[in-house]
């Protein structure tokens, strides 16, 4: 009985002593710097994953052949858009984060869902 108090005791106390967490956004802090910042890593982004696709469809026009053949017409632009978006994500993250605003941290089921 007294162990359970104690245990009990000490997560109280610890719950207590939470600190808050250190991954969110300062949006608050000051909202023009942030927007500056988001704009500009958008476009960063934007510039080079738009460079990024270029090369891809280029390189994928040499190799092309008969995917209506194959029943896999709609596979290959479906995983690229899935690709891209989850690349473009990581490097919007970096960017933020390198200009100094943390990006909260995600569940592993929100990476792979999300």
């Amino acid at each position: 009985m007294s162990r359970t108090a104690a245990s009990l005791l000490a997560l109280l106390a610890l719950a207590a002593c939470e600190q808050p967490a250190r991954n969110e956004p300062k949006q608050g802090a000051n909202a023009e710097k942030y927007a500056r910042d988001r704009q500009s890593c958008q476009t960063q982004v934007d510039d080079y994953m738009r460079q990024r696709r270029n090369i891809d469809d280029s390189r994928r026009d040499v190799f092309n052949d008969n995917q209506d053949r194959f029943g896999r017409s709609g596979l290959p632009d479906t995983m690229a858009a899935y690709g891209d978006n989850k690349s473009s994500d990581r490097m919007m993250e970096r960017c933020m984060a390198a200009r100094g605003w943390t990006q909260p941290q995600k569940s592993w089921w929100e990476k792979i869902t999300g």
